[in-house]
Parts: C-alpha cells; structure tokens; sequence
C-alpha cells in the first residue's frame, strides 16, 4: 500500500423483471476501447438507480450504530497471528470471505474468537455471489458484525456496478461501512486507460457513499496500484494487506494472511485485524 499518513486520509439484487424491462442498448465501445456502460433507465428501476441519479440525496449514517464485539484475549482464532503479534487495545480479529471458502459454520467461527466478517457480495455486473446470502445470513445470527464488499470490475461501468451492489446490500447503520475491493485478476484482457478507470471507479464510490452516508473502505492489489494508482484512498478508509507483519501505513483494517485455518471452515481463509475506533473515524462522511 502507499504510505498516506492519517492527514492525507482524512482530507436487491436488481428487481429481475422490472430491470429487464428497463434495460436498453448495451455498450459504448468494449473492454479494448473502455468499459461497457448501461445506458438510460425508466420508473421502474430500483432506488439504488435512483439514488445515483440524485445528487443531492445523500444519508448520513450513524457510525456508532455498528456493534463490533469484542476479541477474547484467549481465542483460539489468535494463534492465526503472526508469531509474535496479539491484538493491540480497540483492535477486533476478523475474516473476510466469499464463495470460495464453500459452506461455513458460522457458530464454529464466533466460538473461535472471531469477531467481524466482510462478505462478498457481488462482482462487476449482473454477478451476485453465490453464498453471499447464506454468509450474510449466518454471520448474524452467530453474533458477528459483518460488512459486504463488491469486487469492482474494469469491463462494466461504476454506476451498473454500484446499482447492482446497493440492490445486493441495501444500506443499514448497523452493517460495517462497505467496501469496494480493486484488483486486476479477471478483468478485461485489454485494459481501459486510467482517466476511464478514474472516473468509474468514483461514479461507483460516490454513489455507494451517498446511498449509505458513509465512506467506502478501498482494498485494492499491488498490481492495481501499479497500473492505475489509488485516488480514491488518500480520504477513505484504508484495508492494507501486509503478510506476517503489521503494515507501517497508516491502517484501518489490516489484512494478516490469506492462509488462516479456522474451525468452521473448509478452505484457507483471509485473517484480518480492524482498528474499531479508527473505522468508525474514518468512515463518517464528513471526515
């Protein structure tokens, strides 16, 4: 990740009939002169496309609304950290998942000490993960805060993608803040050019934060960052990635390793450290 310091930081499912209905021509060029785009929409379309139409229609959450349990200090889940790493006071163990990770006992992961999971929710356009229901579901009722992310796409325009995402996940203060997940595996084979890439992106994060009145959570790839670069970050929550030891950025959440082994599931699974407090922070609109 880029080294920002806290200053720079600071600065339903679509309606299946009633989108088909609405839908009209596909493309403005293809993935090798630029991103697909959707264009136009009726009546009929959700409030999530509503929402993106009106500018001056933004909520403002309440941060302290979202209830982070707190990490045993003996849970078994915290033989996952690094040798030599514990939780720091205000600091919460978490997972993030998605279909890949298969069924998961979600009473077996709380049990384990984890605290909070994001989920993934959906992918580029007209993709709903699989399990995304079955997780959301599970990890309340085990008593875990959870949040969705959306894996961001470059052969699909911002706007689709953030309707897509606010029908999957509909705004809610006591949801952890979204997050948009950047990342070039599965894209398109010829790139769009980085002022195309720019402005999607922002159409999508601005539309996602307008419709739940907080600030999206960037994670985004080394090789994103290298192609792209990360605009979007330096006044949002950061997710920082940073195996074995503890990134010297300055962090709201922190991705661990990609290889945890917890009771519950199945697969390897990403093992994440949130800094409650500072998420909360950074996650106000008017940060």
């Amino acid at each position: 990740m880029p080294r920002y310091t806290r200053e720079q930081v600071r600065r339903r499912r679509r309606v299946a009939a009633l989108i088909l209905a609405a839908l009209l021509l596909v493309v403005v060029g293809s993935c090798t002169a630029g991103m697909v785009r959707v264009i136009g929409g009726s009546a009929a379309e959700s409030q999530a496309a509503e929402i993106t139409a009106t500018p001056d229609r933004t909520r403002r959450a309440d941060p302290s609304a979202v209830d982070v349990p707190s990490t045993p200090r003996d849970a078994a889940a915290l033989s996952q950290l690094p040798a030599g790493e514990s939780l720091a006071d205000g600091e919460a163990l978490g997972i993030d998942v998605s279909a890949h990770q298969g069924a998961i006992d979600w009473e077996q992961i709380r049990g384990s000490g984890v605290s909070f999971a994001y989920i993934k929710a959906t992918e580029g356009t007209g993709h709903v993960d699989e399990r995304f229901a079955a997780n959301w579901q599970g990890a309340d009722q085990a008593g875990l805060a959870r949040g969705a992310y959306h894996y961001f796409t470059l052969c699909s325009g911002g706007e689709e993608q953030a309707i897509d995402f606010l029908n999957a996940v509909p705004p809610s203060d006591d949801h952890l803040p979204p997050v948009i997940d950047l990342e070039l595996d599965g894209s398109c084979e010829a790139a769009p050019d980085r002022a195309t890439v720019d402005r999607e992106v922002s159409t999508f994060v601005e539309a996602v934060e307008k419709a739940w009145g907080r600030r999206v959570v960037v994670y985004s790839s080394w090789d994103w960052r290298n192609t792209y670069g990360l605009p979007e970050e330096t006044t949002r929550p950061q997710w920082h990635s940073d195996v074995d030891e503890r990134p010297d950025t300055d962090w709201d959440i922190w991705q661990v390793r990609f290889d945890a082994r917890l009771p519950g599931i199945d697969h390897d699974v990403d093992l994440d450290v949130m800094k409650v407090d500072d998420l909360r922070e950074a996650s106000a609109l008017d940060a």
